[in-house]
């Protein structure tokens, strides 16, 4: 046909779209009413149970009081809970006085990021039922309400009624893909990332309230973990190499992590340019050791020492991952580098962001996109295509003078 133009099927953009499309099918269970009704009483099934569960749970109803009683549950990692941080900090502005649970799965985070006072306290297990609280809400990449008591919540906080309408409306809007909290990263998650959407509208949607990308407080930190290491009155950046200790990723590394070659490249550079500057080395037990680092404290920090070792840096040096979303509430500027994920969609005005270039972007379009390259690739190139002279570049940038 004149003025047509062929189809580059090795492009890569081409060939993540076909990707896309042959799971999506997959998770539609194409023409088969027998998968279709197996995914729809697997999902019938899960809510039944967790009902039970909570009921089975429940304690004796307390009287009623003059609070509200709220539940966070945070299932994700780090940096979840650090994003969660916002709508924590956006209803605590309308109810300054309800008593405010708080539960992640990592030990440590949620005392980390909320630390406890006399309207708020860490859950350390997960043995609650969200049918105790007048509010109980799961929180990831969006939020769910797990339990709401409108009455009480109309009675005693009318302003915080119209958060709650509006996030139950939106809520309901998504149906089924607000049932797991890993599907909705990656069919909404996916889909917001292709409308040039950042990652904290979803968030803001459901919850019913507007939250800002950027962080807008700051996380109060001591000198006690830099004194314990060495690093007070040093002067340092801090680096970690992408793999997150709650991943378990057995020996294949991570798409969005950087090779090793870069990254021994990069030392090699960096200490020839900042010989005066010391390389820490932050990561959990599963982070490989760079023998470069000046400090190495992989899998020996609590996570209690971490907005300390970050708020002393002079800099922060990482692929995207929870460090980067915990550092957005602390004094340090980060270079972060993206691969499988989005600059665009994750990055934060305040950091140098490195973006690979046109074949990233792929993440959610596969169940194992963090493991496996969505094209087959091994390593996954996108990220690779970062050189150490570009890192050194954007360190440049907001190291101080």
């Amino acid at each position: 046909m004149q003025g047509s133009r062929q189809m580059n099927w090795q492009d890569p953009d081409v060939q993540q779209r076909i990707a896309e499309w042959q799971q999506l099918l997959d998770w539609r269970g194409r023409d088969s009413r027998l998968v279709r009704g197996a995914f729809a009483w697997s999902r019938w099934k899960k809510k039944f149970l967790n009902t039970l569960k909570w009921r089975l749970r429940r304690k004796k109803t307390p009287a009623e009081t003059d609070s509200l009683r709220v539940l966070f549950w945070l299932p994700g990692g780090l940096g979840d809970a650090a994003c969660a941080k916002r709508l924590v900090t956006a209803y605590r502005f309308f109810l300054p006085q309800a008593r405010f649970d708080i539960y992640a799965p990592l030990p440590g985070v949620a005392k980390m990021l909320f630390g406890a006072d006399k309207n708020t306290r860490i859950l350390e297990k997960d043995d609650f039922s969200p049918f105790d609280y007048d509010l109980a809400l799961q929180a990831c990449m969006a939020v769910k309400f797990l339990q709401v008591t409108p009455e009480r919540i109309e009675c005693l906080a009318p302003r915080f009624g119209e958060v709650v309408r509006r996030a139950e409306e939106a809520q309901k809007s998504l149906g089924s893909l607000l049932d797991d909290v890993f599907l909705t990263e990656g069919v909404l998650g996916r889909w917001l990332y292709e409308q040039g959407a950042r990652r904290f509208e979803l968030l803001s949607y459901t919850g019913g309230v507007e939250l800002p990308h950027d962080a807008q407080e700051q996380l109060q930190t001591d000198a006690e973990p830099r004194r314990k290491w060495g690093l007070e009155g040093v002067k340092y950046i801090t680096f970690h190499d992408g793999t997150s200790e709650a991943q378990v990723m057995a020996h294949v590394r991570p798409t969005r992590a950087w090779p090793a070659v870069r990254w021994c490249e990069f030392f090699r550079l960096f200490k020839k340019e900042f010989p005066q500057i010391k390389l820490v080395q932050l990561g959990g037990r599963n982070s490989p050791v760079y023998e470069e680092a000046d400090v190495c404290l992989v899998g020996k920090t609590a996570v209690a020492e971490l907005p300390s070792l970050l708020a002393g840096a002079l800099a922060h040096l990482d692929t995207e991952s929870g460090l980067v979303h915990l550092a957005q509430f602390l004094p340090v500027r980060s270079v972060v580098l993206f691969g499988p994920s989005s600059a665009h969609f994750l990055g934060y005005a305040k950091n140098e962001n490195l973006d690979c270039g046109p074949c990233g972007g792929c993440m959610w379009i596969t169940p194992d996109w963090m493991k496996r390259c969505p094209l087959g690739h091994e390593p996954a190139p996108c990220v690779e295509r970062i050189t150490a002279q570009a890192v050194l570049a954007a360190l440049r940038r907001i190291l101080p003078h």
